[in-house]
């Protein structure tokens, strides 16, 4: 692309009076369109930049650049959750996975050794309460982490699966009232459905808890690639 920084600028900035606000966003539409913009301005050396722009953007039809910024919006997703099962494969058969039975491990001893409140816990009940802890760290870490990075489509997404973690906490939470007491009760029953639910989400929590770091490290890297292209 044989545009100079100024025009960049320009452009971006006429992708974003469009309605395309995130960075990345812009970045993929404007790879799209800047050649097509350079041919244009080649053959016709009088067209303005905001001119060619206004070509080029009609030549993508009624909807202009929405269907290409959904396709990128799209591939951002499937990489994510590409990412997301490369590395649940990875930690499974990783000696990381010694962690989970640490923790197991953990919970019991403070089951055996600690109440709350004057409350015999369960071993996960305190892991209930242990993710909760966590999710909330979590959260607003990357959040903080993720401040210069909040306009990227790229970044947004990964983050954006901290969300997540508020439903597994809400099936955990929902679910803990029937991990408190001295025994487990994990049969057919109402009781038993809700004591299930909350374990199976206490696990998937904990998993993503040390899978989501990663991920969104490996987003916030790329994101930063990205602007080094473009920023230089």
């Amino acid at each position: 692309m044989n545009l100079s920084l100024d025009q960049i600028i320009t452009l971006k900035k006429l992708i974003s009076s469009k309605g395309y606000e995130e960075i990345d966003v812009q970045y993929e539409i404007l790879d799209h369109v800047a050649c097509r913009i350079e041919v244009l301005m080649a053959e016709n050396p009088k067209l303005t930049l905001d001119e060619a722009f206004r070509k080029t953007h009609s030549e993508f039809g009624i909807f202009g650049f929405a269907d290409l910024a959904d396709s990128y919006r799209e591939s951002i997703r499937k990489k994510f959750w590409n990412r997301y099962r490369t590395s649940l494969k990875n930690f499974l058969t990783s000696y990381r996975v010694i962690y989970l039975f640490l923790l197991g491990w953990t919970f019991y001893f403070l089951s055996e050794n600690f109440t709350l409140f004057g409350e015999q816990m369960t071993a996960p009940g305190w892991g209930v309460i242990a993710l909760f802890v966590s999710t909330v760290f979590l959260v607003i870490y990357y959040h903080w982490v993720g401040k210069g990075f909040r306009h990227y489509a790229t970044f947004k997404h990964a983050l954006s699966f901290t969300g997540g973690m508020h439903l597994i906490m809400q099936f955990a939470l929902q679910g803990s009232k029937y991990l408190t007491g001295p025994e487990i009760v994990l049969e057919f029953t109402f009781q038993g459905v809700f004591a299930s639910l909350a374990i199976i989400s206490m696990l998937i929590g904990w998993i993503s808890i040390f899978l989501l770091p990663k991920i969104i490290q490996e987003a916030a890297a790329e994101t930063q690639r990205l602007k080094s292209i473009y920023e230089p």
